[in-house]
């Protein structure tokens, strides 16, 4: 039953990634390119999409705080900090969207200036997959039998 309930929050994970509605952005963390969003963003997404909340079957009814700490627990979210706490000289506040992010210690949600990175790889879609085979054959036969 712990495999389901992981798988659970695996496809809920996946489904709010593949969401329009959820603004992320690109960043490196550790020398490595995630995409991540804002807690303030989740939360707001989660109040406008509750029907995502169906397919965590039994723990539909938690609150959208213990979701986000359930996929910290599960390592499918991390919670990041910007590495420059600093203001830029000639700026007046911190930029939205940092392009540098470190691993955050805690492993709680917040809403408040803070940001959270995807662990797990995006799945591609078989589609993609056979366009990128086929795609040198044909740019090949065109090229060589015009």
């Amino acid at each position: 039953k712990q495999a389901a309930k992981q798988d659970v929050y695996q496809l809920f994970a996946e489904k709010v990634r593949d969401h329009k509605d959820l603004e992320s952005r690109w960043a490196v963390l550790q020398e490595t390119r995630v995409e991540y969003f804002r807690g303030k963003d989740f939360a707001s997404f989660m109040k406008n999409h509750p029907e995502l909340k169906e397919i965590l079957e039994s723990d539909r009814d938690l609150e959208t705080e213990d979701i986000a700490n359930n996929l910290l627990q599960k390592n499918l979210l991390v919670r990041c900090d910007r590495v420059v706490k600093t203001v830029r000289p000639g700026k007046k506040k911190l930029s939205t969207w940092p392009a540098h992010l470190e691993i955050f210690p805690e492993r709680v949600f917040s809403e408040n200036d803070a940001f959270f990175a995807w662990t797990f790889v995006k799945r591609r879609p078989l589609w993609q997959t056979l366009l990128s085979f086929f795609w040198p054959i044909l740019t090949l036969a065109i090229c060589l039998f015009p």
